[in-house]
């Protein structure tokens, strides 16, 4: 990234997302800060941007920004080979490629929050509480995958008051899969379920810590960081703790290897 691309785009803020496709194609969302201390915007109310970055198809790797002025607090990111998809905590969509109005996702049952979006074999899954999961079919249309009518094991033993379903303790906060058959979704408390292309299954980690990253690795093991800082590995039904860190925030896999990354700043990779 030239010096000149950055100065302008990222030197005055805050980054909040990230979504890297591959070395050619990067997604930033990015805060901005006040642009003088006269500007009294809460923290919320400041314009939030999404920062397209394809350094091989311009010199300066400019392939646009998108900014929404105020309202926006927690974005998140995901593509696939045509679009950006920004997804608010509110389960909002803005397909920037597409258009610039935000919409809600279809049959979104009870109005539940968003927790993120992510990528499985180049399809966008978005999920959230009251144990959620959407996939994105194409421009404005969206498959409940864990729709009650289909899925009533999903919801069976989730306590039904409001309180509960926002105060965040039934949800899923991390999902990833090997394919579109084979998808792994947790939350709370070890809460941990399994996706097999026709209906969920409920796993029993060895741990009852909220469940903060998953990652499906590409030699077949999935990888489970919580909050509290567990790392677990397996598949199917065996797993195992292999380790501790604090409060495990990211993972991804790279180059062979699982990375998580902590609250503390420390990057950590599983080699045996």
């Amino acid at each position: 990234m030239k010096k000149e691309y950055y100065e302008k785009h990222f030197k005055k803020g805050k980054l909040v997302g990230c979504m890297p496709i591959n070395m050619s194609k990067i997604g930033f969302i990015h805060k901005d800060y006040p642009i003088n201390d006269e500007d009294s915007s809460e923290y919320y109310e400041l314009p939030t941007r999404l920062i397209a970055f394809l350094p091989k198809k311009i010199e300066l790797g400019l392939y646009g920004t998108a900014t929404w002025q105020s309202g926006i607090d927690n974005l998140f990111l995901s593509a696939n080979n045509l679009d950006w998809v920004v997804e608010t905590s509110a389960f909002k969509i803005n397909e920037i490629s597409k258009n610039t109005e935000w919409y809600d996702i279809p049959n979104n049952e009870k109005g539940q929050l968003a927790k993120g979006i992510t990528n499985i074999d180049g399809e966008v899954y978005a999920y959230g509480m009251v144990r959620s999961v959407f996939k994105r079919t194409g421009i404005k249309q969206w498959e409940n995958m864990t729709k009650s009518l289909n899925h009533p094991n999903l919801y069976k033993d989730i306590n039904k008051s409001k309180s509960n379903l926002v105060g965040g303790f039934v949800g899923f906060s991390a999902l990833d899969g090997f394919n579109e058959n084979d998808i792994y979704a947790g939350g709370n408390r070890g809460d941990f379920w399994h996706y097999n292309g026709k209906k969920w299954r409920k796993i029993d980690l060895p741990t009852n810590f909220d469940i903060s990253t998953i990652t499906c690795g590409k030699d077949g093991l999935v990888y489970v960081g919580c909050r509290i800082g567990e790392v677990i590995i397996g598949r199917d039904n065996a797993w195992e703790v292999i380790g501790k860190a604090k409060e495990i925030t990211h993972s991804c896999w790279f180059d062979g290897k699982a990375y998580l990354s902590s609250k503390d700043g420390r990057i950590y990779t599983y080699d045996e």
